[in-house]
């Protein structure tokens, strides 16, 4: 089965001033910007991309360029025509994309209908990228909140420019951003073996990791000091330890029981005011302790409850996401009887309206509900995960709280049967027991002031489990859907490999090597080529390998259904690096006759500046030749 997802130009026009500086059609199939070397082929390349969503680094800016206002691109996405316009400005701005439905001729001057996408999700608006990836049938495009799949690190593998250096799959990224689980992510995905779930749990697994190993750190040098000072550090030892600390106040106070000569006279108003008093104490901790007991059930319940509304909120994007697809292919439910009186409902004849209420669809409208649903949901999910934290956090403070306020109410508790024991003749015995008593109080208070730390000691401990417990789950998932793309990715690496082969077999051109080659390989993470396991060959010969491949994706993706590559690619550098006349038009010969037979609208967008006479044409051309001295913006 044939590739569905398409992305498809059909009219591009850059603006200055108002009056059009380029203005050209472009077709399914095979479109050549021909012309003599520096009339601006690479310019017009540089543009699209950018109207697309691409960036333009600083250093790759023409100047010619940036003296235009803005470009408009009719482009369909998948079966949907769209016009994109983008204001031209160089890298430091990210300006936005306006998109609407319709074509550059019925609707670029109109004000209406028009939607504005910025470079980066906010809060109230998706980003363009979000937008695009949508309309394409991207269904997962995020892989990390702060690394997403964006149309611009798309267009380093859909667009061969001049500037990347023959011997890269991608093009080229400064060093900062140019990561290789990146290149690995857009590869993976755009070829179909990765929905980017993969990806994702790498990361996922790289951030969980590097949280593991800080924590573990942490307590490693926690242990190390507690070790030499012989302290506990779990509130479960510190607790236990001060049980038996007052297990000993009891054994000593029942001594002091033993050698009491008369009980203790409430009439004496001194000690019972002191009595009185304990006891208020003993109810105001009680109460302290059952309001800390009270927030600990509710943060639990809202724990609960926060967790299921996610699970909710889980189930409602799936579904929306669902409704949506099946809208889309199927279209909106005809009704035959009206669900409230179960009367015939009249047809209309207009297919344009719902059949029920008979208001005017737009489908673009209904997408966008769609859309904006769906980002609700996320922003939502990503509140009540942040809620769901600090509940816990919480938790665990106030249940350090109650351990804290039960040793007090035990030393309350303490007090009150040794002044209810009080007698006369007790202060003969008293100061035989006092010392003792003393000391472990005191060791009770130093253990109730170690509490707090431990809590947060626990807590770094049960934190470390979790991640432990995510980092084995990661790595089961991971194995798991590895093992599922193995066969996948064997097949196609297998499909290209044999494309590129059967492409160098026809060059004209002196490298030996090609008409021999028996195996091609390629790495995304490495961002390399290896023809017969070597990577380098003469200068021109690196151009040919390069855009041999290029097209050989080209091919295998426009018959594989399950790539994620739109049936589109723009070859900027056919004949870059010292190529031949013989050996280029042979190459854009190659590409005719191999594209022919694909069975699927495709696009490939390329420029010469050695045209083939038989391609010299309005078939396979877009606008003129351009001679020597004439350039593509009429400026």
């Amino acid at each position: 089965m044939t590739n569905k997802t398409k992305l498809k130009i059909n009219r591009v026009v850059i603006k200055k001033s108002g009056k059009d500086a380029y203005n050209e059609e472009f077709h399914s199939g095979i479109n050549i910007i021909r012309g003599e070397n520096s009339t601006g082929k690479s310019t017009i390349m540089e543009l699209i991309s950018y109207g697309i969503g691409a960036d333009i680094k600083r250093q790759h800016w023409k100047n010619e360029a940036l003296t235009c206002d803005e470009i408009f691109i009719d482009l369909y996405l998948n079966t949907r025509r769209f016009l994109f316009k983008r204001p031209i400005e160089d890298e430091g701005s990210k300006p936005p994309i306006y998109m609407k439905e319709g074509n550059y001729e019925d609707d670029a001057k109109t004000l209406d209908g028009w939607h504005k996408y910025g470079y980066k999700k906010t809060e109230n608006k998706v980003s363009f990228a979000t937008r695009i990836f949508d309309l394409l049938g991207y269904k997962q495009h995020v892989t990390a909140e702060d690394d997403n799949l964006t149309v611009h690190q798309i267009f380093r593998l859909l667009y061969a420019d001049q500037d990347t250096p023959a011997s890269n799959i991608f093009r080229w990224e400064p060093l900062n951003y140019d990561k290789d689980s990146m290149r690995l992510a857009i590869g993976e995905f755009l070829f179909g073996f990765d929905d980017l779930s993969i990806h994702d749990l790498r990361q996922k697994r790289q951030i969980a990791n590097k949280k593991f190993e800080k924590i573990d750190e942490e307590l490693t040098s926690i242990y190390r000091v507690l070790g030499k000072t012989n302290i506990n550090a779990s509130t479960k030892e510190i607790n236990k330890e001060i049980q038996l600390l007052n297990n000993d106040i009891l054994i000593i106070e029942e001594k002091i029981k033993k050698n009491r000569i008369e009980s203790f006279n409430y009439c004496d108003e001194k000690l019972k005011a002191e009595a009185i008093n304990i006891n208020k104490k003993i109810s105001t901790t009680s109460s302290n302790i059952a309001k800390l007991e009270n927030e600990i059930v509710s943060i639990t319940y809202d724990i609960k409850e926060s967790e299921d509304f996610l699970n909710s909120l889980e189930f409602r994007k799936s579904s929306i996401t669902n409704a949506q697809a099946t809208v889309n292919y199927l279209g909106l439910v005809d009704f035959e009887y009206c669900p409230s009186c179960l009367s015939r409902v009249i047809d209309s004849k207009n297919y344009s309206c719902c059949s029920l209420c008979k208001t005017e669809i737009n489908a673009s409208v209904i997408n966008e509900s769609y859309l904006q649903a769906i980002e609700q949901i996320d922003f939502q999910y990503k509140e009540t995960s942040s809620l769901i934290e600090i509940n816990k956090i919480n938790k665990s403070r106030i249940l350090a709280r109650i351990n804290l306020e039960i040793n007090e109410i035990n030393k309350l508790r303490s007090e009150f049967r040794e002044v209810n024991s009080f007698t006369d003749d007790f202060e003969l015995n008293l100061t035989r027991f006092a010392s003792e008593k003393g000391f472990i109080e005191s060791q009770i208070k130093s253990l109730s002031d170690k509490l707090e730390l431990a809590a947060e000691i626990d807590l770094k401990v049960d934190e470390k489990l979790r991640l432990q417990h995510i980092l084995t789950k990661i790595d089961d998932e991971l194995s798991r859907l590895e093992k599922n793309q193995y066969r996948r990715k064997n097949k196609v690496f297998s499909e290209i490999s044999n494309s590129v082969i059967n492409i160098l077999s026809k060059d004209t051109g002196t490298e030996d090597r090609f008409s021999k080659a028996e195996k091609f390989d390629f790495d995304f993470a490495q961002n390399i080529m290896l023809l017969d396991n070597r990577a380098n060959f003469s200068a021109s010969s690196n151009v040919l390998l390069k855009n041999s491949f290029h097209l050989a994706v080209l091919l295998t993706a426009c018959n594989d259904k399950d790539f994620r590559l739109p049936c589109f690619t723009m070859l900027d550098n056919i004949e870059d690096k010292g190529m031949t006349q013989d050996r280029s038009k042979n190459f854009q010969r190659i590409i005719v006759e191999l594209c022919e037979k694909i069975n699927t609208d495709f696009q490939v967008i390329m420029t010469t500046s050695m045209i083939d006479e038989s391609l010299n044409n309005k078939k396979y051309g877009v606008g003129p030749y351009y001679n020597k001295g004439e350039h593509t913006l009429n400026l």
